[in-house]
């Protein structure tokens, strides 16, 4: 490979109300430019309602399975791409963070998982298949006087009712934890997702948090089952590896853009993290048949 590209990031553009909404069959996802296996990055929500059929993505960097009647979620900045699609029913739907209210923002940020993925039972789906098919009905309706004020309405009630399904997939899994405590370890992660790069230590979020640094620890590793420092390596991490595999930085550039001054401790911590150093990583990706 010559020299690495910049990882490609799909943006808004001028998409009408600053949501992308399209059936299965309708036409190629995000138009003719959307390259099915080429890795890519959004700075914008992603969602796949797949009532019927089966979809493979890449999440940064693991497999994910989609089947009849589940629902997929991707957070801005995720590195994907789709590795293989049989869609025969269901919907594209992508939007602006900045369309949805900061309530809301905070409730996907605060999901434990990375991804959301939802499987449903056909009812439910066929709920929400009913409801972004009338989202359709306005999104393609230019004799609507305030379509773009509707559009964006009903995509934030759609995503709420989203958000509400996913919650009780979470919280089925989480009645063994006391609600204090999965509270806590949820503000944790929201702070650490808009935070990743400028706060490294436990403490920083403990004093953010206004409670002990050790309460803060235990409390995260009972409801996960790993301590606070596991994901503010993760996070960090799962960044390190979207840039050096997809962008044209050194490794000393890399650490910079994370917040790490010592370029020698990143790298110490990217092969504790992963295994191998950052150079082998990038190299290994760049040799993989996929790319």
């Amino acid at each position: 490979m010559s020299k690495k590209e910049k990882i490609p990031v799909h943006r808004m553009d001028d998409w009408l109300a600053r949501v992308y909404l399209k059936s299965f069959g309708a036409v190629k996802p995000f138009g003719p430019s959307y390259e099915i296996s080429a890795p890519h990055r959004h700075d914008f929500y992603y969602c796949v309602l797949l009532d019927e059929g089966e979809m493979e993505l890449e999440v940064d960097f693991q497999k994910i399975g989609l089947g009849n009647n589940s629902l997929f979620l991707s957070y801005p900045g995720q590195v994907h791409r789709i590795i293989s699609a049989n869609l025969k029913r269901g919907w594209f739907l992508a939007f602006d963070p900045a369309i949805i209210d900061e309530q809301l923002r905070n409730i996907l940020d605060q999901c434990l998982s990375e991804v959301m993925i939802i499987p449903m039972d056909k009812e439910r789906s066929a709920e929400l298949s009913a409801f972004i098919g009338h989202l359709d009905s306005v999104y393609h309706d230019p004799d609507e006087r305030f379509r773009k004020q509707v559009v964006q309405s009903v995509v934030t009630a759609f995503i709420y009712r989203v958000a509400s399904a996913y919650l009780s997939k979470e919280q089925m899994e989480l009645t063994t934890h006391p609600a204090r405590n999965v509270e806590i370890t949820k503000a944790f992660r929201l702070i650490l997702r808009q935070n990743f790069r400028s706060m490294k230590r436990p403490s920083e979020f403990a004093a953010k948090m206004n409670i002990t640094v050790s309460h803060l620890n235990d409390t995260v590793k009972s409801v996960t089952g790993f301590p606070v420092t596991y994901f503010i390596q993760q996070e960090a991490m799962r960044e390190a590896q979207r840039l050096l595999r997809y962008a044209d930085l050194s490794v000393k550039e890399v650490a910079q853009s994370l917040g790490f001054d010592d370029a020698q401790y990143f790298s110490r911590l990217f092969r504790k993290v992963l295994g191998v150093s950052p150079t082998e990583f990038r190299i290994t990706g760049e040799d993989a048949d996929i790319y």
